[in-house]
């Protein structure tokens, strides 16, 4: 039997096993850790992962699809896929996520067969998510995995990345440093999370981050550059973004255009990477000037160029991350021993410097493998699955609430469940039936990330972002003036959101139970 820790990341995914010495060794391909979170679909039917689906997508760059974790806790809409033989088709993000983690999952299990690791039967799987992600994007992850691998729910955990860094960063260092900030600069996303290990329980304490700062958004930041170079190189105005993009005035097919963004996106993201081990980074990519002619653009990025278009999203990290050394927490345990870099982004070199110059009384650390931190942690975590419970306390990072009515104003953003709740924690809520006899209530419910916005108050403001919807079929005949259904939104020790739901009269007592199914609508597509 093996257990693996899956660190499943927007840009990159990484995946760390159990040997047969009891050993905890990185699944690498082509000698490297990072699999690309990117699918290629040769058929309908037939794709490939990784660096193949990468290379694949340099000739076809329609036929690839990507981002499918951030997409989760967007707005869902399916990617359009091109084949090479020009047909289309449509695939959500929810079942792209299926689609990887199945290959990847299948792969490694083929390579443990190969190394003869045991029964290289993956019987054990942790799981790491960003703290700010939403119940409908854990669950779809949760869920794609457990089918990729055929676990059951006891056998499949998930965990907040800055946790597992925890983990993992505590083994590594081997000290009585008991007090860790991880800052977790990941590929979607941003966290700073203040984890204590008191009594071998790693106990979060106090978490921030910003679930839109991420280095995807440090490589957008370096492609708009690019871009703008060429544009003046070649006397062009193409734009970045596709909502500007008009074929007649830009002179170019909307496929050139697609192909000039991907080609500069993927060289800004290479030259990102390179740049935190050199000074200088040469990038060349092909642009369409008109519809006839496509130029090869050759510049030289430094890394001071590079720093310099960043700086301002790197200072914002170092600004939340000061809230979280400077909170009340942070004090009530007696200070920070040391900050713990992790993440993919945190290979940046800037971030430290950063970090050292604006908190320069707390000691800075970066793993020599920042990239692998997380799921080495997840992979500590899963080979005591049945414990892990035992040495998680983790907590809820944004409120859940429903919308709700307050006089005249409606669409007011009602709180269920609090910011900061130890987890496991559960609130339940009452709702009204509108007429007699009615067999199914649905009800949204909603997310808001009360430190990033407190001034959000109902649910389109920004900072609320809607989860997903809820189903609940009721047995028949209730009537209206005499009934309330009562749901529970209980959220489980490792994050995930269970429901419930139950029929009660005026006076509280229940009138049934075993009648109501309660449905999300996201896991009936």
């Amino acid at each position: 039997m093996s257990a693996i820790g899956l660190d499943f990341g927007t840009t990159n995914s990484v995946v760390t096993y159990e040997d047969k010495n009891g050993k905890l060794k990185v699944y690498k391909v082509n000698a490297s850790p990072l699999i690309p979170s990117v699918i290629y679909f040769k058929t309908r039917d037939d794709y490939v992962i990784g660096q193949k689906a990468l290379a694949m997508s340099a000739k076809n760059f329609a036929g690839a699809v990507s981002g499918f974790k951030t997409r989760l806790i967007e707005d869902n809409t399916p990617y359009e896929v091109t084949l090479e033989d020009g047909s289309t088709f449509k695939i959500l993000p929810k079942v792209a996520v299926k689609y990887f983690l199945n290959k990847l999952l299948g792969e490694v299990q083929e390579y443990l067969v190969k190394k003869k690791i045991g029964d290289a039967t993956i019987d054990r799987a942790v799981i790491t998510v960003p703290t700010k992600f939403n119940d409908k994007a854990n669950q779809a992850i949760k869920s794609a995995a457990a089918q990729a691998i055929q676990l059951g729910v006891g056998q499949i955990k998930l965990v907040y990345e800055p946790t597992a860094a925890a983990v993992a960063a505590h083994k590594d260092d081997g000290t009585d440093d008991n007090r860790l900030l991880i800052y977790d600069f990941g590929g979607g996303t941003f966290d700073i999370s203040l984890i204590q290990k008191e009594n071998g329980v790693f106990k979060q304490i106090k978490t921030d981050g910003d679930p839109k700062c991420g280095g995807n958004l440090l490589t957008e930041i370096l492609a708009r550059n690019l871009l703008e170079w060429a544009n003046e190189e070649y006397g062009t105005n193409i734009p970045f973004d596709f909502e500007d993009f008009d074929e007649d005035f830009h002179g170019i097919s909307e496929n050139q255009f697609r192909a000039n963004i991907d080609a500069i996106i993927r060289e800004a993201n290479r030259a990102k990477i390179e740049l935190s081990e050199e000074d200088e980074s040469r990038v060349t990519f092909q642009f369409w000037i008109s519809d006839a002619v496509n130029e090869s653009y050759i510049a030289d990025v430094s890394r001071a160029d590079f720093e310099n278009m960043i700086r301002e999203k790197i200072n914002h990290t170092v600004q939340i991350t000061r809230r979280v050394v400077d909170s009340v927490e942070a004090k009530e345990i007696g200070g920070i021993d040391k900050i713990i870099i992790a993440g993919g982004s945190g290979q940046i070199p800037m971030i430290r410097a950063v970090l050292k110059e604006k908190l320069g009384n707390l000691q800075v650390n970066r793993s020599d493998d920042v990239s692998t931190l997380i799921s080495r942690g997840a992979a500590i975590l899963a080979k005591n699955i049945e414990t892990l419970e035992n040495v998680t306390a983790q907590k809820t990072t944004v409120q859940l609430g429903i919308s709700s009515t307050d006089g005249l104003s409606y669409g007011i953003f009602k709180t269920i469940i609090e910011e900061g709740q130890k987890l496991p924690c559960e609130n339940s809520c009452d709702f009204r039936l509108m007429q007699d006899n009615q067999r199914r209530l649905k009800i949204s419910y909603y997310e808001r990330d009360i430190k990033n916005y407190p001034d959000a108050t109902r649910i389109d403001d920004e900072g609320i972002t809607p989860v997903d919807e809820l189903e609940i079929e009721l047995p028949a005949g209730l009537r209206k003036s005499d009934t309330v259904i009562k749901v529970t939104f209980a959220v489980q020790k490792d994050s995930s959101l269970e429901l419930s739901a139950k029929v009660l009269r005026n006076d509280g007592q229940t009138v049934s139970e075993d009648k109501i199914t309660v449905n999300k609508v996201s896991d009936l597509i």
